[in-house]
């Protein structure tokens, strides 16, 4: 007589069928890299994005250079109009002070009002000094974060082949073993390299509120020239 497999037998059977074949699904599924992913502290990149960034910070670094130097020299410009402006009233109030003496009050009354218009004008590029100095300092440490950054992305680099020769080595060995102690070390300075250009990515972002700042103080000073106030 035929018996009905009870609930609990055909569970176990199932089981034993479907687990086998799971194991396998898993074992297919696993990357075979070589290494444990926990501990890549430094995310893998292919060597050509690698690349691709440093020329990149390059670029930044010769950019933020040229505008430094044009920052500066707007800079100079502007003290030096303010010390042209200064030998301007001096000259204007020896003129006034003449008028007084020859009583030509006509042209003394026109005169007076000079220094004040150049005065305000002196106000005006003395903002502007500040705002091309901040941009200076901006754009040097832009120069710096460019340095950092290249410095980093070449350790990156040397990571990146370090790691793709380990993968072709033995695993065994003293040889495997030295690779590894230098990957190890290449990690940590590329580590050290990455936190150094946070700092500084922080440093750039602060000088360019700053410049904001100066920029918004040199609009409210030539609104107030265009005002006369």
């Amino acid at each position: 007589m035929r018996r009905h497999m009870s609930g609990r037998s055909l569970i176990l059977l199932l089981s034993l069928w479907i687990a086998p074949s799971v194991v396998m699904a898993q074992a297919k599924q696993a990357p075979s890299t070589g290494f444990d992913s926990f501990l890549l502290l430094v995310s893998p990149r292919d060597t050509t994005a690698i690349k691709r960034s440093l020329r990149s910070a390059t670029e930044a670094r010769t950019l933020a250079e040229n505008r430094r130097q044009q920052a500066e020299t707007m800079r100079l410009g502007a003290r030096a109009r303010i010390e042209a402006k200064k030998v301007e009233i001096v000259r204007i109030k020896e003129r006034v002070n003449i008028a007084k003496k020859e009583k030509r009050e006509a042209d003394r009354a026109g005169l007076e009002a000079e220094p004040k218009a150049a005065e305000r004008e002196i106000d005006l590029l003395e903002v502007r000094e500040e705002l091309r100095q901040v941009e200076t300092d901006l754009e040097t440490k832009r120069a710096e974060l460019a340095d950092l950054t290249q410095k980093a992305l070449q350790l990156e680099l040397q990571l990146a082949s370090r790691r793709s020769g380990r993968a072709r080595a033995p695993v065994g060995g003293a040889g495997g073993a030295s690779l590894d102690r230098v990957i190890g070390e290449l990690e940590k300075q590329t580590l050290e390299a990455q936190r150094a250009q946070a700092f500084a990515s922080l440093d750039v972002s602060d000088r360019e509120v700053k410049v904001i700042d100066r920029r918004l103080d040199l609009l409210e000073a030539q609104q107030r020239v265009l005002s006369g106030k």
